[in-house]
């Protein structure tokens, strides 16, 4: 039995349906956690949108694509969360036959409204008051990129710093990551050189660091532990939390798996968010 001094509590939980996949999370600066989900045997994403202070799911099982089929791109349905910016959402859709995505849709998940969209555009960089995006083309048979800025609130074309790339570099340097904007903070597996992930483990009781995801902030260190299960080629994952060296919570994250969930939480503002057999979203106060 694991001993806690002092409990962390759940704020609240979302559960994603039985057999989905919570694939992708952001958040807005209005306040809301938006994510995407998937399940087994089907390429479509479904979205939803959560208010992070109450825990209220504002919007659920949502597929824009089924009402704004206006490109072949979004074919099969694949998509990414690209940013952010107020209460909006910039998705894209998957190629098929392609890496790249291709599309931008602005969305605004608290109404459920494409407040616009450029399906012929690429998504570049997000430089706060213009995105960085390129069109595609081919000449003589070989791919070009026309890059352009575009408004972020309309999706109106800006200017054109086209085939300048010198200019498009600079652009591209001046984007802030986007753990960085949305104030979100990472774990990192523990290797050599990480030494106060590893002293805090250590001051933990976990011996063996080589396995362990970890983020250590002022007295907090948030760590999920994948250890061997006792069946051959498994896998259980746990999550602790500690505070000034006492454990102060813990969860078990998957078990008997093939393959661990990875980067599977994060720390944002006083909030720890984490995955729950991939399928349950939780946050916690970590205060």
């Amino acid at each position: 039995m694991i001993h806690m001094e002092e409990k962390f509590s759940v704020c609240w939980r979302y559960h994603a349906g039985q057999g989905a996949l919570v694939w992708q999370l952001m958040f807005t600066p209005a306040g809301d956690l938006v994510g995407q989900k998937r399940f087994s045997g089907s390429r479509q994403a479904l979205f939803f949108c959560i208010d992070t202070l109450s825990g209220m799911v504002i919007r659920d099982d949502y597929l824009f694509f089924e009402h704004h089929h206006s490109s072949s791109a979004i074919e099969g349905g694949l998509t990414l969360l690209e940013t952010t910016i107020g209460n909006l959402v910039y998705c894209s859709a998957g190629q098929l036959n392609s890496p790249e995505h291709q599309g931008i849709w602005a969305i605004d998940f608290r109404s459920g409204m494409v407040v616009w969209s450029r399906p012929d555009l690429v998504f570049v960089a997000n430089l706060e008051d213009e995105f960085l995006v390129y069109h595609a083309s081919v000449f003589a048979g070989f791919p070009e990129r026309h890059f352009r800025l575009i408004d972020p609130f309309t999706g109106v074309d800006i200017r054109l710093p086209g085939a300048d790339g010198l200019e498009v570099n600079a652009l591209r340097g001046k984007a802030v990551q986007e753990e960085v904007r949305q104030q979100v903070t990472l774990p990192e597996f523990v290797m050599d050189g990480m030494t106060a992930e590893r002293n805090a483990l250590q001051r933990a009781g976990i011996a063996e660091t080589t396995r362990c995801e970890c983020i250590v902030q002022g007295a907090l260190t948030v760590a999920a532990l994948h250890e061997p299960a006792r069946l051959p080629a498994l896998w259980n994952s746990s999550l602790r939390v500690w505070k000034n060296d006492a454990l102060v919570y813990a969860d078990t994250l998957e078990e008997g798996v093939e393959k661990p969930g990875l980067n599977n939480f994060l720390i944002r503002s006083d909030k720890l968010y984490y995955l729950k057999g991939r399928e349950e979203l939780l946050c916690v106060a970590l205060s």
